[in-house]
């Protein structure tokens, strides 16, 4: 072991050292469990006590023999009174506390300064790219939150951005499971904080009883009662209804509308024969399921309109899948250039072009769809339904 040499600072006072610092000596797990425990604060420079402290009466003699280990491979050096008529260890001067940190897996000051600074301009490019998320951010920039915290926030706006970007609605154990792959991975004081600055229902998320919303010819028969969607003009109902007790008939078509205002209209001036459904985005399993229930039972063509632009396009195809599946047709409705007039125009983004390019390559992509994806990459622009629907 290296020779330790004793500088005088004053007296009945020394410094002692080990050899040149160049690395750490090789430790027990025991040893290196404690070593991390020392370096967790950045301080240069400890009162040895403190760290007898950090050690508690379990690992004292541990705590000197590693003491003496690192003052021999030089990572530290110790400052010394005489007292009683002996040496005594005052004060840990660590060689260079940000590369011992790093070496037993801690992250220096440093490193941890740049990864806020990396966090928080991750958070300030989001707001920027979705403004509506600017009251989340500001918040998460703001506060004095851990570095832990706010990376688990950031990951949940971006899941949020995911959702909306992609049309999805369903109940907070559905953004859950799109999140963090569980229905119960967020926390009710992450509800609370999300409820508290997004409006989690606008964009889809709902805490209760999920719904289908209906307008149009359609009349249910529950063993509590009889329904007549068309006497009521639109209705939303529990998609627990939708099941073996209930018996329906068939209308001559449905139309599935995604655009909730364009829904409402085309709901309460339906044609005879026409049931008028809201799909929701990228609809959740309970309202696919209510679906499949009334083609089971009630089967019918249908008619599909979303908006011209890619997320319609996905929202169509995987709408029109459930009539695919019982050998039902479907067509895409009223959702190509000449049906938009004077609508007004959103230029598409780099993003739109990507997934365009993506639907394009599908085998199963209907030649309706397939010419709107083709007009929307050749016009850059892309439009909303209610604007002509």
């Amino acid at each position: 072991m290296t020779a330790l040499r004793a500088q005088p600072t004053g007296r009945g006072r020394r410094t002692r050292h080990g050899a040149p610092w160049t690395s750490l000596p090789t430790l027990r797990p025991a040893q290196q469990a404690l070593l991390c425990d020392w370096l967790r604060a950045d301080a240069a420079e400890r009162q040895w006590q403190s760290l007898l402290d950090i050690a508690g009466t379990q690992r004292l003699e541990l705590a000197e023999e590693l003491l003496e280990q690192l003052l021999h491979a030089g990572a530290l050096h110790t400052k010394e009174r005489f007292v009683h008529s002996q040496w005594r260890v005052e004060r840990v001067a660590w060689s260079d506390v940000a590369t011992l940190q790093e070496a037993v897996g801690l992250r220096s000051a440093a490193t941890r300064e740049s990864a806020r600074q990396q966090l928080a301009a991750q958070l300030q490019a989001l707001g920027e790219q979705e403004p509506w998320l600017e009251s989340a951010v500001r918040h998460c920039l703001d506060s004095r939150q851990s570095e832990a915290l706010r990376q688990a926030r950031l990951e949940l706006l971006r899941a949020l951005a995911g959702w909306q970007a992609e049309q999805r609605f369903g109940l907070r154990q559905d953004f859950a499971q799109h999140a963090r792959g569980s229905t119960k991975a967020i926390t009710e004081t992450e509800w609370k904080w999300l409820a508290a600055h997004v409006p989690l229902e606008a964009l889809g998320i709902a805490r209760f009883a999920p719904l289908l919303w209906l307008g149009g010819t359609l009349c249910l028969h529950t063993p509590q009662g009889r329904i007549d969607v068309a006497a009521a003009g639109l209705c939303g109902l529990p998609t627990r209804l939708f099941d073996t007790p209930t018996q329906v008939r068939a209308p001559q078509r449905y139309w599935l509308i995604e655009n909730r205002a364009s829904f409402e209209r085309q709901a309460l001036a339906a044609a005879p024969g026409t049931c008028v459904v809201w799909l929701p985005g990228q609809p959740p399993q309970s309202w696919r399921q209510a679906m499949q229930w009334l083609l089971q039972h009630a089967p019918a063509p249908a008619d599909v309109s979303c908006d011209p632009d890619p997320a319609g396009v996905t929202i169509a195809l995987a709408a029109g899948a459930l009539w695919q599946a019982v050998g039902l047709p479907w067509q895409p409705h009223r959702m190509q250039p000449d049906d938009w007039g004077a609508a007004p125009r959103l230029p598409l983004t780099e993003h739109d072009h990507a997934w365009l390019q993506r639907l394009q390559a599908r085998s199963d992509l209907p030649t309706t769809l397939r010419a709107l994806c083709t007009a929307l990459q050749a016009q850059e622009h892309k439009a909303e339904q209610e604007f002509w629907l």
